[in-house]
C-alpha cells in the first residue's frame, strides 16, 4: 500500500520519506508521533506537507489515539503553509471508520493497482 501512495504523492510533486525517524526539516516538528509516509512539497508561494496513515485494518478509535496532533508546521515567512492528512485504507473497508474523520483527513481507498477513490476532507464554514 505504501508503494502505491508514495507513487501518487511523487506524481503530485511531493518529496516522500517513509516512516521518518525524525522530521526532515526544521519547519516540521512532532513528539510521540511518526507518520507512515511524509511528503513535502514547496512551490511558488506555498509549502505543504502531507502525512499519510496506512491502515490495512482501519479503526476509528486507533486513528484517534495516534498523536498526529503533536505535529506542527511553520512555513517560511513568505510562504503559506498547509498540512494535508491522508488516511489510506484498502478498498471495501470504508465501513470500518467513522466518516467524521473527514473533518481533518482525506480518505484514499486503495486497490491492488492504485487508488480507486480519493475522498476529500469535509470543509466547514
Amino acid at each position: 500500500m505504501k508503494d502505491i501512495i508514495r507513487s501518487e504523492l511523487e506524481h503530485e510533486r511531493y518529496r516522500v520519506v517513509e516512516e521518518p525517524a525524525f522530521p526532515p526539516s526544521s519547519h516540521i516538528a512532532w513528539s510521540r508521533y511518526r507518520p507512515d509516509l511524509l511528503g513535502v512539497r514547496v512551490e511558488e508561494g506555498s509549502e505543504e506537507i502531507a502525512i499519510v496513515e496506512c491502515e490495512t485494518r482501519p479503526n476509528t478509535k486507533r486513528l484517534r489515539m495516534k498523536r498526529y496532533g503533536s505535529l506542527t508546521f511553520q512555513p517560511s515567512l513568505l510562504h503559506e503553509g498547509l498540512i494535508r492528512r491522508i488516511l489510506a485504507i484498502p478498498q471495501g473497508r470504508l465501513h470500518n471508520i467513522d466518516l467524521r474523520v473527514r473533518d481533518t483527513w482525506e480518505v484514499w481507498l486503495i486497490g491492488s493497482k492504485g487508488p480507486t477513490e480519493k475522498i476529500g476532507r469535509l470543509t466547514t464554514a
